[in-house]
C-alpha cells in the first residue's frame, strides 16, 4: 500500500489490484478482531441495564446471550462455508482489479472466524473459557 501511495503521489502510477488488496486486508482485519473481542467478552452489551441486575441474574443473562451468540455464529460459520464452495465453483476472481488469488481465498475469513468465534463461545458456555482478568487486563 505504501509503494502504491509513493508511486501514485511522485508517478502518478497506481497498482490496479492495490485498492482491492486493501480492502481484503480490512476485512480480514476486522473478523480478526471480532475473535479477540469475543476472547475478552469485549462485544456489544447495553452495560447500564446489565449492571442494574443482581450478580445472578447477570451471570444467566450472560450465559443466554452466549447462547445466542452460539446459534448465530454456528450459522453464519455454515453460510460461511456455502458462500466460499459457491465460490469455488463458479470460479470466481477479482473481477476489476486482477488480484493473483481467487475471491474465495479472501472469503475464507468468514467462515473460518465465525468457526473460532464459536469455539470460544462454546468454551465459555461449558465455563472453560474463562479469560483471567490478567489476560483481559482488568
Amino acid at each position: 500500500m505504501t509503494y502504491d501511495m509513493t508511486s501514485r503521489t511522485f508517478w502518478g502510477v497506481s497498482l490496479p489490484w492495490s485498492e482491492e488488496f486493501a480492502r481484503v486486508l480490512l476485512i480480514m482485519l476486522v473478523y480478526l478482531s471480532a475473535i479477540g473481542l469475543t476472547r475478552r467478552n469485549d462485544h456489544i452489551r447495553v452495560e447500564f441495564i446489565v449492571s442494574l441486575l443482581g450478580e445472578r441474574a447477570q451471570k444467566r443473562l450472560g450465559w443466554f446471550a452466549d447462547f445466542l451468540c452460539l446459534a448465530f455464529t454456528l450459522s453464519a460459520t455454515w453460510l460461511g462455508v456455502v458462500f466460499v464452495k459457491e465460490s469455488i465453483r463458479f470460479n470466481l476472481s477479482f473481477a476489476h482489479s486482477n488480484l493473483p488469488f481467487p475471491v474465495w481465498v479472501a472469503q475464507l475469513i468468514v467462515p473460518i472466524a465465525f468457526a473460532l468465534i464459536s469455539l470460544r463461545l462454546v468454551l465459555r458456555l461449558l465455563g472453560a473459557g474463562q479469560a483471567t482478568q490478567r489476560e483481559t487486563g482488568e
